[in-house]
């Protein structure tokens, strides 16, 4: 009797502290099903309390907003807690999309998960109330990622899509001749409205100080950004005149480009404003990309050839556990025979169409190394990147399997990383491909993750073994709260969910004595060893 009341008090104590600062609370089964809500639930969602009983609770959400939390509950089940998450709650009859800050909690031996959620009246009053530090564009890797999946759904939705590209120095100079406070409020608001108009609110990015671009549905105009613009300005500021602001804007036909091919010619035409100006951009992402083939025909030969010829090696970087410092495996490192980058020809060959074969190349000169060394090597395994684009093709997945049978490589000496270079589309197509390799005793790590939705899209729907952190939030772990407390929590919820994490780009003593701490569980950087030609690893001193 006394375990009951107990366990009443602690749910009217979670229902009381929600209520304070939160506007509708959700009480779930194990089966994510709706038991129970209170609160501004009509308003929000569409729905009355009565009606939304028995609902799936991802219903009340985007589809990247029920990914996340789909996440978020499986890794809240071992702490108990769950968020601080923010979600896009979407209305049922107008589909408008709220942003809502989403926090919940498991109570012992309670059948039933709570979520409380706290809307706001729009983007500006989440703002007022000190949200600057969640309103941030994307740059230029991160639009591309962006762009790659905003094309993928239009194509398969049959939308449209339009790019608009804007150009003003005459925010930097408002900012300027505010007080800081109101200048860092301003700078929230306008990348606020950047991000609103963009492709669900997520395909905004600044490519420079004076220059913008975002993807947006095609019945938004231009004009109407820029007339958000000028209200926004005089807001700020109500003696300024309009702002000189010019766009331009591109169209994307997803009936005869493909994503990719409308991405690289959206990368093109950015590539083309850098250099030339706003005049440069066409208004046409067709052409674009038959403007980008023409350019570039002679470097698609080039590393057509350099592929065929495998005119390149690979290097290895060692991969420690943290603290101890002791070697875990190596990871294999393109480096061609050129002086070209070798992520940039490998996107390239992402465009084009050959990352399968460049993937299978590497494959194979790794396994042939591994067949040489692993007898003089102590301790001799090797982590080889596959690109999202291969994974994706059921011909590379053939010919993987087909050479790990034939070379008879052991689990032992290799395992595989899944780059993001190329959105995954098919999530359960490839998580098939991944258990055939897993249960044959390979282990799948997933390369490069971060703070967008997609990376929790692929936890979500990917069982794997291992996270490596994305080395632009390891850099800023020093410097940025932010990006520290998305590392902290990231680790977290991986140890929660079984899967191991690794720490790319540790550079500093600090920041390993900082990971060893929020317990990660491996590190690679140049504080542990640079790519070498050689799989070999000598510990550093202490």
């Amino acid at each position: 009797m006394k375990e009951q009341q107990t366990m009443k008090e602690l749910r009217d104590r979670f229902v009381a502290f929600s209520f304070a600062a939160s506007d509708f609370l959700l009480e779930i089964d194990m089966e994510h099903n709706i038991a129970f809500s209170s609160g501004q639930v009509q308003s929000l969602t569409g729905f009355d309390s009565k009606s939304l009983k028995g609902k799936s609770c991802f219903l009340l959400f985007s589809a990247e907003s029920a990914e996340a939390l789909q996440v978020f509950l499986k890794s809240g089940k071992k702490s108990g807690r769950i968020g601080p998450l923010m979600v896009d709650i979407v209305h049922h009859d107008t589909k408008a999309i709220q942003k809502a800050v989403l926090m919940g909690m498991y109570i012992p031996d309670n059948p039933h998960i709570f979520l409380a959620l706290n809307a706001t009246q729009s983007f500006h009053d989440f703002l007022a109330m000190g949200g600057h530090d969640d309103v941030t564009l994307l740059d230029e890797k991160e639009f591309e990622m962006s762009a790659i999946k905003a094309f993928e759904e239009a194509k398969r939705d049959g939308k449209t899509l339009d790019v608009t590209f804007l150009e003003t120095d005459k925010i930097e100079k408002l900012k300027a001749s505010l007080r800081p406070d109101q200048a860092e409020r301003f700078d929230a608001q306008f990348k606020a409205l950047l991000k609103e108009q963009s492709y669900k609110g997520s395909s905004a990015s600044q490519m420079d100080e004076s220059k913008y671009a975002l993807i947006h549905n095609a019945d938004i105009s231009s004009d109407f950004i820029e007339k958000k613009i000028q209200q926004l300005v005089k807001e700020a500021q109500p003696n300024a005149g309009d702002v000189d602001i010019k766009s331009k804007t591109a169209h994307a036909d997803m009936a005869s480009l493909n994503e990719r091919e409308a991405r690289r010619a959206l990368l093109y035409t950015m590539n083309q404003i850098e250099k030339q100006g706003l005049d440069a951009a066409g208004t046409d992402l067709n052409k674009s990309f038959d403007d980008y083939l023409q350019e570039n025909a002679d470097k698609i030969t080039r590393l057509k050839t350099l592929v065929g010829q495998q005119a390149f090696k690979i290097q290895f970087q060692p991969i420690v556990f943290l603290p101890s410092e002791e070697i875990c495996h190596y990871e294999a490192l393109v480096r061609f025979t050129t002086n070209d980058s070798p992520y940039e020809l490998i996107v390239f060959g992402e465009d084009i169409g050959i990352a399968p074969d460049i993937d299978m190349a590497i494959i194979k000169q790794a396994i042939g190394y591994i067949q040489h060394h692993k007898d003089k090597v102590d301790h001799l395994r090797v982590a080889v990147n596959i690109s999202g684009q291969s994974i994706q093709s059921e011909s590379f997945f053939e010919k993987l399997t087909h050479t790990l049978e034939e070379t008879g490589c052991s689990p032992k000496h290799l395992m595989f990383e899944i780059t993001e270079s190329t959105s995954i589309g098919n999530l359960e197509k490839v998580n098939a491909f991944i258990q055939v390799l897993r249960r044959q005793g390979f282990e799948i790590c997933l390369d490069d993750f971060g703070a967008g939705a997609a990376s929790f899209q692929y936890l979500n729907g990917l069982e794997i073994d291992c996270v490596k952190i994305d080395g632009k939030y390891i850099r800023e772990t020093e410097n940025s709260k932010k990006d520290e407390a998305m590392v902290r929590n990231l680790v977290k919820m991986c140890k929660d969910l079984g899967i191991t994490t690794v720490a790319e780009m540790v550079e500093t003593e600090k920041q390993a004595n900082y990971l060893t701490s929020i317990g990660v569980d491996k590190g690679q950087g140049w504080l542990f060893g640079k790519p070498a030609d050689k799989a070999e690893y000598t510990k550093r001193d202490s």
